[in-house]
């Protein structure tokens, strides 16, 4: 009956400020590195092997062409803040959310992975696999000297390599 209630109450304040327009930025999520621990948050529960698993994954795809594949988000395909499920592996998923929306975004998978694992080598930089089991959230980390984000090709797309945060949830 309380379910029922609440669902009905957010149903209305949705319905309210759709007509008011749709959200241009998101602020309820930051980019910056934010693992589900809080006092307020719910740990995933996710296998860290099933995230690197995720990263590789999601890296290999993206060296599967010459220049890198691109993850585009564009405003008009991820209305009001849209979330877009990108790979599975037993206990994880990865999450896309575009989170400004006055613009399109356009990032290399390459970069998602390195959002995700901190990147190849020896020296891991900042990645959502700090976070753990618990699993957490990023945005992009872009490799901004990487070609093909100056090629004409991405270049006249319009598109910012910005704006996507990536998220490591529980693959219920």
């Amino acid at each position: 009956m309380f379910s029922s209630t609440l669902v009905k109450a957010a149903a209305l304040v949705l319905a309210a400020t759709s007509s008011v327009g749709a959200r241009r930025v998101c602020y309820d999520q930051t980019e910056l590195l934010y693992c589900y621990n809080g006092e307020w948050d719910t740990p995933q529960e996710v296998d860290p092997a099933d995230v690197a698993y995720i990263a590789g994954y999601l890296r290999a795809y993206g060296r599967e062409t010459r220049t890198g594949r691109l993850l585009t988000m564009k405003t008009d395909d991820a209305a009001d803040c849209g979330e877009w499920s990108l790979y599975a592996r037993g206990t994880a998923l990865a999450v896309a959310k575009k989170v400004n929306m006055t613009y399109d975004s356009s990032v290399l998978f390459e970069d998602v992975a390195n959002t995700i694992d901190g990147g190849t080598g020896a020296i891991r930089r900042n990645g959502i696999h700090r976070c753990g089991a618990d699993g957490g959230s990023l945005g992009v980390v872009v490799n901004s000297t990487h070609p093909t984000y100056s090629l004409p090709l991405y270049v006249d797309t319009g598109a910012k390599p910005a704006g996507i945060v990536i998220k490591i949830v529980a693959n219920l």
